[in-house]
């Protein structure tokens, strides 16, 4: 299959229309559901077919008064919300690893008054140890460890008497997670088959043994970058978390970084950007965002083993977090999958913020796939843009002395309705 992607149109859209929470009305089993919602949130504007799948198959008769129930990965909620539309007196909690996905979920428990509980969490980490729950509903990642990871939790919260229903797409490996499940736990019951995708259950019964993981344990990868060896902190679920990836090498090995420089390592995932531009020259401040829980945290790591005093890390959905600061530099590897395709409306407002976060004579590196045309789009944003690395697999372009940009943005979230 061809990658898709949008060419660009000659028009640069507005930098605040990503970052806007609006209502949108899903409809479900269980009659409609209004949310807040985003571009950048998988499925954000509809929902998915293995969501509406789920729903389809829950046996609420099996819920308690007063049940308590966890949406594991819940992106913008609509899951958990449907449920908690159906069955008004249960204890609703939503966990996601996303940042703007969090944010969806604590807006419309805040401002439409649903009683839910948001936990920004990489898996079920920042729940209090005691949490347990009557049933799991889960639309498992497509990443194996990390879906993996999803089924041992969502197992080990579970009540006895409890259920575990999981859902997915068969391209993003769902056929695979269910056997994993049958082989750990032995009770597990295909509910559901149909628009590509697939629903089982299993009830928690006797006690069995999971595998032993150590996904939650932090390790220290070595890299090597223009004859010089770097140490960052990272782990399972994090991009490129066994090695440096290629492009990330590429995008090391073009960018220059200039003593007293200010530098957004935007979308920061382990750190290692941050971490070579902060010792590429003398007196350099950086600054880390991720979208990711355990990338702010890796970032983080990464600057305390490293001792660097002048390096920050925060969570940002892009560049959220720092609209109205500006900086000399910005690099970045942006993302441009969500869920299965190849989309770019993600990668489009690292572009957008990059932009509006850099000074009049600021620069910013990208690395990305040698068939995305960044260029295209970094010319509607930058008096000067250059390809300084190609080859058949990746390309680094860099944009200097950025146009248009929009000093006046609202700080996220920005929310309507």
């Amino acid at each position: 299959m061809q990658p898709r992607y949008t060419e660009s149109t000659g028009t640069v859209p507005d930098p605040e229309e990503y970052h806007t929470y609006r209502l949108r009305s899903f409809p479900t089993p269980f009659g409609s559901v209004t949310i807040y919602t985003k571009p950048g949130i998988f499925s954000w504007d509809r929902l998915h077919p293995a969501s509406a799948l789920l729903l389809r198959s829950l046996d609420l008769r099996a819920l308690p008064e007063g049940a308590s129930v966890l949406d594991l990965g819940c992106g913008n909620g609509v899951l958990g919300f449907a449920l908690l539309r159906a069955c008004p007196g249960i204890e609703l909690h939503l966990a996601d690893a996303s940042y703007a996905a969090w944010m969806s979920v604590k807006l419309t428990s805040q401002r439409l008054g649903y009683p839910a509980a948001a936990w920004y969490s990489d898996v079920t980490a920042a729940l209090p140890a005691s949490l347990s729950f009557d049933m799991v509903v889960s639309h498992l990642p497509r990443e194996r460890l990390v879906a993996q990871q999803f089924l041992c939790e969502a197992w080990e919260r579970l009540r006895r008497g409890g259920w575990l229903y999981i859902t997915g797409a068969n391209e993003a490996g769902i056929r695979t997670h269910i056997q994993v499940l049958a082989r750990w736990v032995g009770n597990v019951e295909v509910v559901a088959v149909g628009s590509g995708c697939r629903v089982a259950r299993a009830q928690k019964g006797q006690a069995c043994e999971l595998p032993a993981s150590d996904y939650h344990d932090w390790r220290t990868l070595s890299c090597e970058v223009g004859g010089h060896t770097y140490k960052c902190c990272t782990k399972p679920g994090l991009f490129s978390w066994e090695h440096l990836d290629a492009g990330t090498q590429r995008l090391l090995e073009q960018q220059r970084i200039r003593a007293g420089e200010r530098v957004l390592d935007l979308g920061s995932g382990t750190g290692i950007v941050g971490l070579v531009a902060a010792l590429q020259a003398e007196r350099v401040s950086v600054y880390m965002v991720d979208d990711h829980v355990a990338a702010v945290e890796a970032s983080r790591r990464t600057a305390l083993l490293n001792g660097l005093e002048r390096a920050w890390s925060l969570p940002s959905d892009v560049g959220s977090a720092l609209i109205g600061e500006q900086f000399d530099v910005i690099t970045t590897n942006p993302p441009f999958h969500r869920g299965v395709g190849v989309e770019l409306d993600v990668a489009n407002q690292f572009l957008l913020d990059a932009r509006d976060l850099l000074q009049a004579k600021g620069r910013l590196y990208v690395v990305c796939n040698a068939f995305i045309p960044h260029e295209r789009t970094m010319q509607l944003l930058f008096r000067r843009v250059e390809v300084l690395y190609n080859d058949n697999r990746y390309k680094v372009i860099l944009g200097e002395r950025p146009v248009g940009r929009r000093k006046d943005r609202q700080k996220p979230p920005i929310v309507v309705g």
